[in-house]
């Protein structure tokens, strides 16, 4: 992404400032020289005639019309310099909100980048330990997206990515915030909201997918995408960290992958029996269609 460089566009102001310079000198001299024939004339004051004064007075109507000329001039290219510097400044400012906003986003999907998603978790993580409120994370991952992109009629990848993220945003609250997780995998952070809220959310996904068709090229029947979805919310018995959380919703995700396409599955912490083993492993609860 190219930026203006300021430096280049000095160097015709410095031009300027030369000419300016010069102008002055050639006007202020030719005054001078006139106004001290005047004062010193080759002749008595009486004595002068009408060609003497008129040799004397051209030159100062003349050095009045080249100064003239000279300040409007000036006044123009102050006020073209004042344009373009104006013009650079909106320039600057446009450019540094597009790197701001490219930072942040995921310039395919127009949700935001990992790295930014991850930040918003750990401020909320933080929020919710401190004020005691819950939220939660959904991940939805498009199944078999490579395998249905040629089913569809060879459909790009990135396409059939982006129509389900304005999907999703269409399914999204005015707090909720969605990234781009994985190359195939979209997430959702869900403010002031339990496991049961985020399934809502996540029924709301499917039937928002249900209703929409690809056609390909050639194809004249739609074919339908489904999505896996998992789902971790906080706070939940041994989890002190938002990349635990996120962890969590990844193992959600794959039972959810396991279990089919369309399914979506939700994070329980294990449950220890008295007197029984460590149990190390993650249970994952069904959500009813």
């Amino acid at each position: 992404m190219c930026t203006p460089d300021l430096r280049s566009r000095g160097r015709p102001a410095d031009h300027n400032e030369v000419r300016k310079v010069l102008f002055l000198l050639v006007g202020a001299g030719a005054i001078f020289a006139s106004y001290m024939a005047v004062v010193f004339g080759l002749a008595p004051a009486d004595s002068l005639g009408s060609g003497t004064v008129a040799s004397i007075a051209l030159p100062a109507l003349v050095s009045g019309l080249v100064f003239t000329a000279f300040i409007a001039m000036v006044a123009r290219s102050d006020r073209a310099s004042a344009g373009q510097v104006h013009e650079l400044h909106a320039q600057l400012a446009r450019k540094e909100v597009e790197i701001t906003r490219l930072a942040s986003h995921d310039e395919l999907t127009g949700l935001y980048s990992r790295h930014h998603f991850d930040e918003t978790v750990g401020l909320e993580f933080e929020r919710s330990k401190r004020h005691g409120r819950v939220f939660a994370v959904l991940l939805v991952q498009l199944d078999d997206l490579e395998g249905f992109a040629e089913r569809a009629g060879s459909l790009s990848k990135g396409y059939v990515l982006s129509e389900v993220a304005s999907l999703l945003r269409t399914a999204l609250r005015i707090n909720d915030t969605g990234g781009r997780y994985t190359d195939d995998c979209l997430a959702v952070l869900l403010p002031e909201t339990d496991e049961q809220g985020a399934a809502i959310v996540a029924q709301r996904v499917h039937a928002e997918l249900a209703k929409r068709e690809f056609f390909g090229r050639g194809r004249s029947v739609a074919a339908m995408l489904t999505v896996s979805q998992g789902i971790a919310a906080f706070p939940c018995d041994g989890i002190s960290w938002h990349h635990e959380l996120q962890k969590a919703a990844e193992v959600a995700l794959a039972e959810a992958k396991a279990a089919g396409g369309g399914a979506v599955r939700t994070f329980a912490a294990p449950v220890l029996d008295i007197g029984a083993a460590p149990h190390s492993g993650a249970d994952t609860r069904a959500l009813a269609s």
